[in-house]
């Protein structure tokens, strides 16, 4: 097995969690990326996929579904798209964001979720970032 390559840590900013191992960003960065993988079959989520299917009538014999994107109306493979959240998460940077944001990423509406193809999801989630980093500015 390969060893990972060590990132040189960068001079100035202090990593205080994990042994000294890990700056607050990366400390919380974790705790985001794990809340994310833990809810990723959330019952809504996945019900907001079913609405968007329909059983699939093209060439593949192994493909049963195809999913619309909910904003180039297009159809997809599964694997081709992914299920957004219309409000967005949004991050996680001290405790005091864990509680909004675990509400912000399981809502119980089949409305607050949208299914996009991945190009789509890209450009939705970079204006979001885009937007909360010029509203810091």
């Amino acid at each position: 097995m390969a060893k990972k390559a060590k990132k040189k840590p960068r001079k100035g900013v202090k990593r205080t969690r994990n042994l000294g191992t890990l700056t607050e960003s990366e400390y919380f960065s974790k705790i985001r990326s794990s809340l994310r993988r833990a809810f990723r079959y959330w019952l809504p989520a996945m019900e907001a996929l079913k609405l968007a299917s329909r059983p699939y009538v093209g060439p593949n014999k192994l493909q049963k579904k195809e999913y619309q994107c909910a904003e180039c109306k297009k159809w997809f493979k599964q694997t081709e798209v992914e299920v957004d959240h219309i409000i967005p998460v949004g991050s996680l940077k001290s405790y005091d964001d864990i509680v909004p944001f675990l509400k912000r990423l399981t809502p119980e509406d089949v409305s607050c979720f949208a299914v996009m193809c991945k190009p789509c999801h890209q450009i939705k989630t970079n204006k979001e970032k885009n937007a909360r980093k010029n509203s810091i500015d």
